[in-house]
């Protein structure tokens, strides 16, 4: 099932969009068999990174996004391209959650912010994008809002919110706003005030669609909805791409895996899927 992400542009001074994620979160939790603070993580990266894939202007355009702050989870992967499919990973899925004075997850000391959050975009440049920032908090939310005002220099507000119950996740959305370079300085602080107002974002989006939050939310500004589209959990991997993988090793390297372990065996970080290889494989893809 696909999540919806709506945009909307409000009094032509800054655009709105948000997304509800509960099922790109189950899929991930799946597949990955994720601990609770590891699918809380990596949740809010996935649902930041369909946020961010929207703006990608063709349907071929692809970011990577990867926040490795030096936390026991490892780095956090996650991509998105113009069609709306996004994937992730965590290089440590199973680790333990400690809990803050609130008796909340603490996913910023799982995370870390001894590092880096690095966006590499390609958008049919001749060269992709890339852009860094420092890890602030490690609760990815305000790790992404630093990244957009110090790397791209573009103001905006991100708010990002995973609720689990008993290793699924239950509710899960973010909202990203972008502030265009007319808006003026009375609605920028009336702006400010109600994205410091969206606490718990899990708890919003909990029997609420994308729509229905930026209604409750901006609903006493002039709101203009502009675009509703799915967004899915789907890895692009394919046989070809791993054909190529293999070719890289050269036959040399190749043959010499097999006759140690009998194959190679070359398994997807996003999706899980298993590409095998034998002798007889091995010897059919070098002979095209």
């Amino acid at each position: 099932m696909a999540s919806i992400l709506i945009k909307a542009i409000i009094e032509n001074a800054f655009t709105v969009s948000a997304v509800e994620s509960k099922d790109l979160v189950n899929k991930a939790i799946k597949l990955h068999q994720l601990s609770p603070v590891a699918a809380i993580a990596l949740g809010r990266a996935l649902t930041m990174s369909a946020l961010m894939g929207k703006d990608l202007k063709n349907e071929d355009d692809y970011l990577t996004c990867v926040i490795d702050g030096g936390g026991p989870l490892g780095k956090i992967t996650v991509c998105a391209d113009g069609k709306g499919n996004v994937k992730g990973s965590v290089s440590n899925p199973v680790v333990e959650a400690t809990f803050n004075k609130h008796g909340q997850i603490n996913v910023g000391e799982a995370v870390g912010k001894n590092g880096k959050m690095t966006v590499i975009k390609d958008i049919g440049l001749k060269a992709p994008y890339v852009g860094t920032a420092q890890l602030i908090t490690g609760e990815i939310a305000s790790d992404f809002a630093y990244y957009f005002a110090t790397s791209e220099q573009q103001p905006c507000g991100v708010t990002l919110g995973v609720g689990l119950d008993n290793n699924a996740c239950k509710s899960a959305g973010g909202v990203f706003v972008q502030v265009l370079p007319n808006c003026p300085e009375d609605l920028l602080f009336r702006l400010e005030t109600i994205m410091y107002a969206m606490d718990e974002m899990s708890y919003q989006f909990d029997g609420s669609t994308a729509k229905q939050v930026i209604e409750r939310f901006f609903g006493e500004f002039n709101v203009v909805f502009t675009e509703e589209a799915p967004v899915k959990y789907k890895c692009n991997c394919s046989k070809r791409r791993i054909d190529r993988v293999i070719l890289g090793l050269g036959k040399k390297e190749a043959d010499s895996i097999v006759q140690e372990l009998g194959q190679i065996e070359v398994c997807c970080e996003f999706c899980k899927k298993r590409y095998v290889y034998d002798q007889q494989a091995v010897d059919k893809l070098f002979s095209k």
